[in-house]
C-alpha cells in the first residue's frame, strides 16, 4: 500500500505518549496470518479458525482499525481472533491510511483525506476478494437475494472508512456495525442512497461514557441514515466508555447470519 500520509505519522508519534493499551485476549489454537493483497499491495491480518474446512461456506468479518498509535490492524485481529474461533468465522483486518480521529478535517487536509478514503475503499474490497480466492467465504444466494455473510465493522476512526465503503457498496455486506465510531457528513452527502442501502442492517453503538465527539458523531450518522429512509439502522448506547467490544458486535450480527452459520 502507498506510504502513510504525514498526518498519520504525526499522530502515531504523538500517540506513543498516551497510547491505548490492548485488553488481554484469550489464546487460540492457531495464530493469525499476515498477508499482502497483490493488486493494491495492502497488508492485512487474517484469522482462520483451527477447524476451518473447505467443505462448507464460512462467514467473514472485515474489521477496520482506528487511529495509528491507539489502534492498528494487528490489534484488531488480536481482539477478534478468539471471537472468531469461538463462533466460527474468518477475520480480515487491513492496514488503512484514512484513519485519524484526532486532527480536525480542515480544508487543507480534506483533499488528501478523501484520496486516502478512496484508496482504502479499493483496498478493503480487494482484501475481501483476496480472502475469497484463498478460502471458502460465503457468497450469498442470488436466487433468494441473500447477501454474502460478510460483516464490515469499524472501531473509532475506523468509522470513516466503514461509512465510506459500506454506504457505497452495501450489496457486498450483509451488515455494517459501527463500534464507538467517528463519522463525518462529508463522507455521506455524496452517497447515492439506493434500495440496497436502505435494506442494509446498520448498527451504531457506543458507550454512555464515551468521548463527546463519538456521541455527537454517532447521533449525526444515525440521523443522516434515518433521514434518507435507511430504517434498518439502529443506534444503542451501552455501559462504559470508548471500548472495542468485538463479542458485542458479533451478537448484533448473529441474527443476520444463515442459521447453519450461527454458533
Amino acid at each position: 500500500m502507498a506510504q502513510r500520509p504525514l498526518y498519520i505519522l504525526l499522530l502515531a508519534c504523538t500517540a506513543l505518549l498516551a497510547g491505548c493499551p490492548l485488553p488481554p485476549h484469550p489464546g487460540t489454537p492457531v495464530s493469525y496470518l499476515k498477508k499482502t493483497e497483490p493488486l493494491t499491495d495492502t497488508t492485512y491480518y487474517l484469522y482462520v479458525p483451527s477447524y476451518y474446512s473447505a467443505d462448507r461456506d464460512w462467514p467473514l468479518v472485515v474489521t477496520l482499525h482506528g487511529t495509528y498509535g491507539w489502534d492498528g490492524a494487528w490489534a484488531q485481529v488480536m481482539e477478534w481472533k478468539h471471537v472468531a474461533e469461538t463462533h466460527g468465522f474468518l477475520v480480515a483486518a487491513p492496514r488503512l491510511g484514512s484513519v485519524q480521529g484526532v486532527l480536525p478535517v480542515t480544508s487543507l487536509l480534506r483533499s488528501q483525506w478523501m484520496k486516502d478514503l478512496a484508496d482504502d475503499d479499493r483496498a478493503i474490497l480487494a482484501v475481501v476478494d483476496d480472502v475469497r480466492a484463498k478460502y471458502r467465504v460465503d457468497g450469498g444466494d442470488a436466487k433468494t437475494g441473500r447477501r454474502p455473510a460478510v460483516l464490515l465493522t469499524g472501531f473509532s476512526a475506523g468509522g470513516y472508512p466503514l461509512y465510506y465503503t459500506g454506504l457505497r457498496h452495501p450489496e457486498k455486506f450483509n451488515m455494517l456495525i459501527a463500534r464507538a465510531c467517528n463519522s463525518h457528513l462529508s463522507l455521506m452527502e455524496p452517497v447515492k442512497v439506493t434500495e440496497a442501502l436502505r435494506k442494509t442492517p446498520i448498527m451504531i453503538f457506543w458507550g454512555k461514557d464515551d468521548l463527546k465527539a463519538i456521541d455527537d458523531q454517532s447521533w449525526q450518522a444515525f440521523g443522516w441514515l434515518r433521514t434518507h429512509r435507511c430504517f434498518e439502522t439502529k443506534a444503542k448506547k451501552l455501559q462504559g466508555g470508548h471500548l472495542r467490544r468485538p463479542e458485542t458486535a458479533y451478537q448484533f450480527w448473529m441474527p443476520y447470519l444463515p442459521v447453519g452459520m450461527r454458533q
